[in-house]
């Protein structure tokens, strides 16, 4: 009999080191990750030659990235970075966000504006309007690169549609 009570001892202990082991291994922190969701699109120039780029890039909390990226500068050239609603035939007048405006420090190289934590738009002078990724993406609207000129005019150089239009 005591046999038969030590092994099912030895059988008990096995099952709670099993048991104990797989409690172990599965800890909260284990649950999915969730997949943040990107989008990069080419933008072209005059001559439908990809001449730069931008990535609309889902963030953890709620918050999308604006990365656009000119392949090519000129040093002291002034570049300003921004979507409008419309398409790429429209005149750039509504402007959706304004990215960034940058001055090229070096002739050749690329030059990228960045506008990271996007999580409202500014609708008209006196609303805001909540603004996450899945807007982004759905919204009616293009990428529009120009580079301001010695006279002051402002010249597309890269363009390409955006959300719904893309």
């Amino acid at each position: 009999m005591q046999l038969m009570f030590e092994k099912h001892i030895w059988k008990g202990l096995a099952a709670a080191a099993i048991i104990g082991t797989s409690l172990i291994a599965c800890k909260k922190d284990d649950a999915p990750k969730k997949v943040l969701r990107y989008q990069t699109i080419n933008l072209l120039d005059k001559n439908n030659v990809i001449n730069g780029y931008i990535t609309l890039a889902e963030a953890t909390d709620s918050t999308f990235h604006i990365l656009m990226q000119i392949n090519k500068s000129e040093m002291g050239k002034r570049y300003n970075f921004n979507l409008f609603r419309g398409n790429i035939t429209s005149a750039p007048t509504d402007t959706l966000i304004k990215v960034a405006s940058i001055e090229s420090q070096t002739t050749g190289a690329a030059v990228m504006g960045r506008q990271l934590d996007v999580k409202t738009i500014k609708v008209d002078e006196s609303t805001i309007r909540k603004f996450n990724y899945d807007s982004i993406i759905a919204v009616n609207g293009f990428a529009r690169i120009s580079m301001i000129g010695s006279q002051g005019q402002d010249s597309a150089i890269a363009l390409g549609n955006i959300g719904k239009n893309k």
